[in-house]
C-alpha cells in the first residue's frame, strides 16, 4: 500500500518514473545529473557487489482480526496486524535464493506464532509469501562519482542492502541519502 501511494506522491510533486533496464551506470550519462541506486538485490550485478546477498524470508498472511497489536519473539518470530490481515514470520534462509513456499518453514512459523498467541490456532491462512531481501554487511549508503570514458563523471548515490530490516532503518539511511545527494549536488562531498 505504502509504495504507489509514495509513488503518486512523488508524480504530484513533479517526479517522473521511466522503466529501463541497463547494464551499466554509464548508460545514464547525460540524461541524468544525479542517480540514486536503491537496486535491491539488481545491485549485485550493476554494481558488481560481491558483498549483496540474498536473505530468504517466508510469511503467513491470516485472518485474526482480533490481533491489535505487533509480537516479537524469539527465531525471527513475529505477529504483525495489517491492513489485509495479520502477517506472521518469519525465517532468514541466508543466500538462498529458493522463492518457493517451504512447507517446513510454514508449520514452523505457524507454530511459533501460536505459541505466542495460543488464539492463533484457529485463524484462517489467506496465502503464504516469499521473498528475497537484499542483505550487505555493512548496508551500502554512499556516494560514487563514476568516471565515464571519454564523457565525464556522473553522480551516483547508493542507499540499499537493509536485508530484513528495511522498514525500520531506512528513515534513517533516506535521510542520510538525501544529505548525499545534497553534498553531491553542491559538489561538497568528494570519494
Amino acid at each position: 500500500l505504502y509504495l504507489p501511494w509514495a509513488a503518486q506522491k512523488f508524480r504530484e510533486n513533479g517526479g517522473q518514473i521511466f522503466n529501463k533496464k541497463i547494464e551499466h551506470f554509464g548508460e545514464l550519462y547525460g540524461d541524468y545529473d544525479l542517480v540514486i541506486n536503491c537496486t535491491g538485490m539488481a545491485a549485485k550485478e550493476l554494481c558488481n557487489d560481491r558483498k549483496l546477498v540474498p536473505i530468504r524470508g517466508q510469511i503467513l498472511k491470516v485472518n485474526a482480526p482480533f490481533i491489535k497489536m505487533a509480537y516479537y519473539g524469539d527465531y525471527d518470530t513475529y505477529i504483525i496486524p495489517g491492513f489485509n490481515g495479520v502477517t506472521l514470520g518469519g525465517c532468514r534462509n541466508y543466500e538462498s535464493w529458493d522463492m518457493k513456499e517451504s512447507k517446513y518453514d510454514s508449520d514452523s512459523i505457524r507454530a511459533r506464532c501460536t505459541s505466542l498467541v495460543p488464539g492463533l490456532r484457529t485463524a484462517k491462512l489467506k496465502y503464504a509469501a516469499v521473498g528475497l531481501r537484499p542483505h550487505r554487511d555493512p548496508c551500502r549508503v554512499e556516494n560514487e562519482f563514476l568516471e565515464v570514458p571519454n564523457r565525464g563523471i556522473l553522480k551516483i548515490v547508493h542507499n540499499y542492502g537493509h536485508g530484513g530490516y528495511g522498514v525500520t532503518c531506512s528513515p534513517g539511511t533516506a535521510k542520510y541519502a538525501t544529505k548525499l545527494v545534497r553534498d553531491a549536488w553542491t559538489g561538497y562531498s568528494k570519494l
